[in-house]
């Protein structure tokens, strides 16, 4: 087991379900992001980056389920720090049920961007440190390469969508890019994994055109461009409910 982890209890609210009552994938990804938010904040790392005029920010993610998450329903939920590896930041996670029964697991990139620069910011460079925490086979997330991307519509940014930062909120960018899933056309189908990778910012006023295709394994990939530039990217698999 890890020496450093955190676990915390969510509660599925219904502002985090959709139409047949299951967790959209950004509730996933909003329970995640808290949890390493508040454990990254105990282990004193978040005042080290901000005293050195940095920032965390969230490079990529991953998770996978094996049943749907349901309205009321409490996900218990363990994270640790996997290692630092040069300027990224490796996160693990499993959810399991109160019971204990195991639901998933999830990977987490994280990197620390100075505040004025953008430029990114290495981890021991800030004093950050910790033994290596390795747990079974580790996943290293890459790139996600889709083939034949067809534009299905446009989504400005708005208030709502926006975070401290001032940037498109990494939850919000889940709910813009699940709008393009087709989850609407067929109902029998619900997102057991899925991976993000948040490429570059987008700011309030930002018109993102949202296209999908496949990859080479034939899964569903969805970006969000700004012009030509790619800001944000999902690829997800699908099982029947």
């Amino acid at each position: 087991m890890p020496e450093i982890e955190m676990t915390k209890d969510y509660v599925l609210d219904i502002g985090q379900i959709d139409a047949r009552g299951i967790a959209r994938p950004s509730a996933v990804v909003d329970f995640m992001q808290d949890l390493a938010t508040r454990h990254a904040a105990e282990m004193g790392l978040s005042q080290i980056v901000a005293e050195k005029g940095g920032i965390f920010v969230l490079s990529r993610l991953k998770y996978t389920l094996s049943r749907p998450l349901r309205s009321y329903e409490t996900v218990r939920i363990r994270t640790w720090p996997r290692q630092l590896h040069g300027a990224a930041w490796y996160r693990d996670y499993v959810f399991c049920a109160p019971d204990g029964t195991e639901l998933g697991g999830a990977v987490t990139v994280w990197a620390i961007v100075d505040v004025q620069s953008h430029r990114l910011l290495r981890p021991k460079a800030l004093g950050m440190t910790f033994e290596d925490q390795i747990v079974g086979k580790p996943e290293t997330l890459r790139a996600i390469r889709a083939e034949q991307l067809t534009p299905c519509f446009d989504r400005v940014v708005r208030y709502s969508d926006i975070d401290v930062n001032r940037h498109l909120n990494n939850v919000k960018a889940v709910d813009i890019l699940s709008d393009a899933f087709g989850l609407e056309e067929d109902e029998s189908r619900w997102v057991s994994q899925m991976q993000v990778n948040y490429i570059s910012e987008s700011t309030c006023g930002t018109t993102l055109t949202l296209a999908r295709g496949q990859n080479a394994d034939g899964a569903l990939c969805v970006s969000a461009f700004d012009g030509e530039t790619e800001k944000v990217q999902a690829k997800v698999q699908f099982s029947s409910l």
